[in-house]
């Protein structure tokens, strides 16, 4: 199963699972597609201009990705272990990566080559639904977090992020706070600030 362990196979099958029940034997043939890779904290996973030709999931660490804009790096997205991530324009149709992926912990990651995760989408149903609801999720994720950054308000923003973004705890739990202010677009000041009220109200409920 292309150097996978049995606790990958694990925490692969944990990704997939509340997405849609699989049968073993789907499971099994799909897992053979999978490929585990390992990144040492700041190792970069894509860089500008490369082309996106994977799919992968995070098994252990953090990934951060990120732009430049006027030559300042801006988060786009912020992946836990347990979490999928790519750079989906470049995926899609085919154009140099805009994005770049960073490893900010050591880092390890199971992908799936895009031409494999077409073959198994055509040739089984049971894969496409369940690549269908995978994607359902992801959009889910990223129009939650578009509400987030709609509000002015760091406190808004903060406490939203919380309560609708399904990646909010995991996040939270690995992830240096200087990287979840920036994906937040707040201050680090501003963003520790946000942090300590909602957390110290929290407990006084």
């Amino acid at each position: 199963m292309n150097n996978l362990s049995s606790h990958d196979i694990e925490l692969l099958h944990a990704f997939f699972k509340p997405a849609s029940q699989l049968t073993d034997e789907t499971f099994e043939e799909m897992s053979k597609y999978f490929t585990k890779y390992s990144y040492k904290k700041g190792e970069s996973i894509l860089k500008i201009g490369e082309l996106e030709t994977k799919a992968s999931i995070v098994l252990k660490g953090v990934v951060h990705q990120y732009i430049f804009d006027e030559g300042e790096s801006k988060t786009i997205n912020i992946t836990p272990k347990g979490l999928s991530f790519n750079s989906l324009k470049s995926y899609i149709d085919g154009s140099p990566s805009l994005e770049v992926h960073e490893a900010i912990t050591d880092l390890e990651i199971v992908s799936i080559d895009k031409r494999d995760l077409e073959i198994l989408t055509q040739n089984s149903h049971e894969f496409s639904y369940l690549m269908f609801k995978v994607y359902e999720r992801i959009l889910l994720d990223r129009e939650n977090r578009m509400i987030v950054l709609q509000y002015r308000n760091p406190s808004k923003r903060f406490s939203l992020f919380h309560e609708i973004v399904e990646r909010a705890n995991w996040i939270l739990k690995d992830t240096p706070d200087k990287y979840i202010a920036s994906y937040l677009n707040m201050t680090p000041q501003q963003y520790s600030k946000e942090k300590n009220i909602f957390f110290r109200n929290k407990k006084s409920e």
